[in-house]
């Protein structure tokens, strides 16, 4: 069989589990904004691949959904290099795709010369992979697999920690995604305009999408894409007045005195449920809660100073952080007890850092198994989850859903604080 496949009759009969590569119709623009040009599918036991075509300019095109069903129902596990950005396009194969990138991270890197010319003279053409010949998708693809093959071959489908992020974190993170955070397009436009070229990339029908980066090295997303970090919007500078709820207002609720209290969970140490942990460390250390706030992460993330460490709470840190640099040391490596399932091997590495890389660890797999919850509670709900920022999370609620906060603080399980406003600045505490 030649290469190429073009017309639903040249579809095989049966693949096994395969490498599948989603090429969009331009890769610049947020998966929730464009479609498919090209799908490659090489089964791992096979000597090259295949590329299936949607839309492109050399060939004809296989309807969508056909392509669909056969992948359903005729192909084995399907592995990939970004799941969550393939649910955007093919979210009805979320059970049989198997994301590669968190085995470990695949550079696939800029392309050949014939992508980064097209992507240099038409950035923001909406089918710029159309015009790209298949013959070099083709190539670019074929020389990924090798590298990607030798990293399926290590996996284990019976890795708990591997599982959860493969079925849960880019679930979680998609579903954020997909709902969009409205703007007001002017200002975000007139805001962004020295530094966004191409506001269309993920601004659509005054919505902007966001982008969350789930390979980072404590497995914390980040969230930057078109040259805006969304997990970081600045408080002070008027940006965030350009968003704006699409209900009746925006609610954040965060975590108060969040990370003492993940840490306290692995060390064993009670913190009192209905008392606000700052209050509750400033008793201890006999200053104000302000104090206590600001002193507690000099000693969480700078190492416990040595007139703290014989205070309750601060002792188990400075025993831990030492029992985790000890473990460090003797192996050049630590690996994370949680689900996110997270291999620290950094070379300037030093005891405070690593306690923080293990916090910012734990708090991404509680957040992500709250995140499921809340996401499934509003399922039937108008109220949306439009952003998390590690601590916090923003929704865009509807007044018709009635009193659904106590629900969601419930989830939480933790102390929460809630604000809310008509735009995203300046929240006001309810």
């Amino acid at each position: 069989m030649f290469y190429v496949i073009e017309k639903s009759s040249q579809l095989p009969a049966k693949f096994g589990d395969c490498f599948i590569r989603f090429i969009p119709k331009n890769n610049n623009f947020h998966p929730a904004l464009t479609d498919l040009s090209l799908i490659y599918i090489r089964p791992l036991d096979d000597k090259k691949g295949y590329v299936i075509c949607l839309d492109h300019t050399e060939s004809f095109s296989i309807d969508k959904v056909e392509v669909l069903d056969w992948l359903l129902e005729h192909t084995g596990n399907l592995w990939v290099l970004n799941k969550k950005k393939a649910l955007h396009w093919m979210y009805p194969l979320a059970d049989k795709l198997f994301d590669v990138n968190f085995i470990s991270f695949v550079d696939v890197g800029t392309g050949t010369r014939c992508t980064d010319y097209y992507y240099n003279k038409y950035p923001s053409l909406p089918n710029t992979n159309c015009l790209i010949p298949i013959s070099k998708h083709y190539e670019e693809s074929e020389a990924m697999f090798p590298g990607v093959l030798s990293l399926i071959q290590q996996y284990n489908l019976l890795d708990t920690q591997l599982q959860f992020q493969n079925f849960h974190t880019t679930h979680v993170f998609y579903q954020i995604e997909k709902n969009g955070i409205k703007v007001d397009k002017t200002c975000f436009v007139d805001f962004y305009k020295d530094k966004l070229q191409h506001p269309e990339f993920n601004l659509y029908k005054g919505k902007v999408y966001t982008q969350y980066n789930l390979y980072t090295t404590t497995s914390r997303p980040s969230n930057t894409f078109n040259n805006t970090n969304y997990a970081a919007l600045n408080k002070d500078n008027g940006e965030r007045e350009c968003y704006k709820p699409t209900n009746d207002k925006f609610i954040e609720m965060d975590f108060q005195g969040y990370h003492p209290r993940l840490i306290g969970k692995m060390i064993d140490f009670k913190f009192p449920k209905n008392q606000n942990t700052y209050d509750y460390l400033g008793g201890l250390l006999g200053v104000s809660a302000q104090e206590a706030k600001e002193l507690t992460f000099k000693q969480l993330y700078g190492g416990v100073w040595s007139e703290y460490r014989d205070k309750p709470f601060f002792k188990d840190v400075a025993t831990f952080t030492d029992e985790l640099w000890d473990d460090f040391k003797g192996s050049g490596y630590i690996t994370t007890k949680n689900k996110t399932f997270k291999r620290i091997e950094l070379p300037d590495m030093i005891p405070a850092k690593l306690l923080n890389y293990i916090v910012q660890s734990a708090e991404t797999a509680t957040n992500i198994t709250l995140l499921e919850l809340i996401l499934k509670y509003l399922e039937d709900k108008k109220t949306k989850l439009v952003l998390y920022t590690y601590d916090a999370f923003l929704f865009d609620y509807a007044k018709e859903d009635g009193d659904i906060l106590q629900e969601i603080v419930d989830i939480l399980e933790y102390p929460i604080g809630i604000k809310q406003g008509i735009t995203y600045h300046g929240l006001k505490k309810i």
